[in-house]
């Protein structure tokens, strides 16, 4: 919400205001949602995930603040999210930590 009420007025409001919930959510769950098998793989997946979730805050408040062009950022951002979904599926899949 403070990322919609930040770019409200603005031109693309509402998608700015979606686009940040769902890269926030998808980092936010890691952190607090979930259990891991070991305590290694935790801190691991927690201090990662809260090292994006720190990244995506502060670009989506830049974006709205400041204004980027659509395309540019629905690309940059589903890049950054593919990244890191990416690097959470391999860390998730190391059997030994």
């Amino acid at each position: 919400y403070w990322i919609y009420d930040v770019a409200s007025g603005k031109e693309h409001d509402i998608l700015c205001g979606i686009c940040s919930s769902v890269c926030i959510l998808f980092t936010i769950i890691p952190i607090i949602g979930l259990q891991y098998e070991t305590g290694r793989m935790s801190i691991n997946i927690r201090a990662f995930s809260g090292l994006f979730f720190t990244f995506f805050l502060i670009s989506h408040f830049c974006y709205a603040a400041f204004g980027i062009k659509m395309p540019s950022y629905i690309i940059l951002n589903g890049i950054i999210l593919a990244i890191y979904l990416t690097i959470l599926y391999k860390i998730l899949s190391i059997k030994d930590i």
